[in-house]
C-alpha cells in the first residue's frame, strides 16, 4: 500500500523521481507500468497496472451511450498515458498531464493506499486548507457509518 506525502520536483525534462519509500513498494509489489490520468481537483492520478485494469474493467459494464459515462470516459481514459519507470527510478509526467496539474516543477507525491496522486504544491496546499474545515466532520461520518470499523459502536452498545 501506498501512503506518504513527499514534496519533490520535476526535472527540466518532466520525470518525476520516485521517492526511495514509494520506490520499495513498487518493487516489492512488481508495479513498473504505471496508467497516468487526469485526477480530481487538479490532481494526476498514477494507476499500478493491476488496479488500472481492475478500474477498466469495472467500467466495461456500463453503456458507451450513456451520456454522462461518455464524457467521464473522455475526461479518463482519453488522458491516459502509459508508462514505466526508468533505470533512474523516474516516472514520464507527460507535458498535457503537467499543465493540467498545473505543474511547473515544484510537486507533491501523495500515497493514497491503493495509488499515488501527483499536486503541483501551490494546489496541494489549497486543497488541504479548503478541506481542513470539514476534516473532523469527514472523520466522523466515515467511522460513524460503520465503513471503518464499528468497534467503539459495539462496545456503546453493550454499556
Amino acid at each position: 500500500m501506498y501512503y506518504g506525502e513527499t514534496q519533490t520536483a520535476l526535472d527540466d525534462k518532466g520525470r518525476l523521481n520516485v521517492p526511495i519509500h514509494f520506490r520499495k513498494v513498487m518493487e516489492d509489489n512488481d508495479h513498473e507500468t504505471w496508467f497516468l490520468t487526469r485526477g480530481f481537483d487538479g490532481a494526476i492520478f498514477l494507476f499500478n497496472l493491476q488496479k488500472w485494469q481492475s478500474l477498466v474493467d469495472s467500467g466495461q459494464e456500463f453503456s458507451p451511450l450513456d451520456p454522462r459515462m461518455l464524457d467521464f470516459r473522455r475526461l479518463f481514459l482519453g488522458s491516459v498515458a502509459k508508462v514505466k519507470r526508468d533505470k533512474a527510478g523516474r516516472l514520464a509526467i507527460p507535458s498535457y498531464l503537467r499543465e493540467y496539474a498545473g505543474i511547473d516543477r515544484d510537486a507533491v507525491l501523495l500515497g493514497v493506499e491503493d495509488h499515488l496522486e501527483l499536486w503541483s504544491k501551490t494546489n496541494w496546499v489549497a486543497f488541504q486548507q479548503q478541506q481542513m474545515a470539514q476534516y473532523k466532520a469527514m472523520a466522523g461520518d466515515l467511522f460513524r457509518s460503520g465503513k471503518v470499523g464499528n468497534e467503539g459502536d459495539a462496545r456503546d452498545a453493550k454499556h
